[in-house]
């Protein structure tokens, strides 16, 4: 979505002798263990900052902004593209292969070490983060002085390279969150819900019917996906339902899909299993949470357009195995809205996996009918959904 002026990139005077005078003094006096090193600088660039993003947000008093984890990744992914052109104009070899004072301290990688990636990524994480827990701001650079301390000792970038990737992701952090004040992620709702007892009643959060209204990153509009309206009559699916309950009395699909974040584990997961570059890396976490995002709009306008009842609430008498059905509108479900999207997703960036990823979209589906929480038709129309959704982000991710 972003990217910075030619002449915010030129490049800095420190002489390399210099640098490599604190590389060396670095090595020699931190008393940074090797295991601290291996925490920030082991696996992909973003995956620590995604972490501390999760445990920044458990440790706030601020509300968990829903647009925070794609706002992350697309300036984590818009940094690193500024710091890939910049390597394809200079091939430089890492400061322990041309300086014998210089200790190797992690694996060196196969492309330029000019302009650090790890650094961009981190100060680009630093911000948002910030951003959006704006409390925790000595928590964030406490976390940031360690990560620029355990990248020096590593003996794979010149401090010059780490300055300037720092620079690139702050610049490109800024841009996002000018955009973040505009997505429409703070507003409160001021409807009311509709006095009819064939739709859903309820008292939704002040936040969560404003979703629907969040400005989309790839879509045309919120309801551009929008299902054909649901059944005017749930009887066969009800008693789809009951026939369900009166059999089990347990359904782990349903526990393991309401308690674990299944999706993002698995692209953590696929990420190193693939051994993606940080670029790669960057582009795939991107795109998965783009499509989440933007199916998450799909499922919402849907659910507030149309007030899909609750099982609970056709049938007073029915007890869900999941015990707590959320607090909005059925249809379509957004379990399984978003499992259509992160499935088309996945696929499309590990293609050779993508019998499993559809296959772990239906057991998503199939939870939410066990768990009772849904008809299955909430379920089967919210994946079809989201599938259409996941295409059109990928075919529009680079338009904007």
């Amino acid at each position: 979505m972003f990217s910075l002026a030619p002449e915010k990139l030129s490049k800095t005077s420190t002489s390399q002798k210099e640098d490599v005078d604190i590389i060396i003094t670095a090595q020699q006096h931190s008393p940074a263990s090797l295991q601290d090193s291996r925490y920030w600088n082991a696996s992909y660039p973003s995956y620590r900052w995604h972490q501390i993003m999760v445990e920044a947000g458990n440790r706030s008093k601020n509300r968990k902004n829903g647009g925070r984890m794609a706002i992350l990744h697309l300036a984590i992914y818009d940094a690193l593209a500024e710091v890939w052109k910049l390597k394809a104009t200079t091939y430089q070899q890492a400061p322990f292969e041309t300086h014998s004072g210089v200790e190797k301290r992690e694996a060196p990688q196969a492309y330029s070490t000019y302009i650090c990636e790890y650094s961009a990524t981190a100060a680009a994480a630093h911000s948002i983060i910030g951003y959006y827990f704006p409390d925790q701001k000595e928590f964030l650079n406490a976390k940031l002085d360690a990560f620029k301390r355990a990248r020096l000792q590593t003996g794979l970038q010149y401090p010059n390279d780490i300055a300037r990737g720092l620079f690139i992701g702050e610049e490109i952090a800024k841009k996002y969150m000018t955009y973040a004040k505009t997505d429409r992620t703070d507003k409160l709702w001021t409807g009311s819900v509709p006095k009819d007892h064939s739709l859903w009643r309820g008292k939704p959060s002040k936040w969560d019917p404003m979703k629907a209204q969040w400005r989309p990153f790839t879509l045309n509009a919120s309801h551009q996906f929008r299902p054909g309206p649901p059944p005017t009559d749930w009887t066969a699916d009800m008693e789809e339902l009951r026939e369900f309950n009166k059999n089990n009395k347990h359904s782990a699909i349903a526990w393991k899909w309401r308690s674990e974040p299944v999706w993002d584990l698995l692209l953590k997961r696929k990420i190193l299993e693939y051994d993606l570059d940080p670029f790669q890396a960057a582009f795939a976490s991107a795109l998965f949470h783009t499509s989440r995002f933007d199916a998450t709009i799909t499922a919402w306008d849907g659910k507030y357009h149309y007030w899909g009842i609750r099982p609970f609430q056709y049938d007073p008498n029915f007890k869900p195995l999941l015990i707590d059905t959320p607090n909005f509108p059925g249809y379509p479900a957004g379990h399984t809205t978003v499992a259509g999207a992160l499935a088309t997703a996945l696929s499309h960036l590990f293609p050779i996996d993508a019998d499993y990823f559809y296959a772990l979209a239906r057991e998503c589906s199939e939870s939410r009918f066990e768990g009772g929480v849904h008809f299955r038709t909430d379920n089967e129309v919210g994946l079809e959904v989201g599938e259409k959704v996941g295409r059109h982000v990928i075919d529009n991710f680079f338009r904007n």
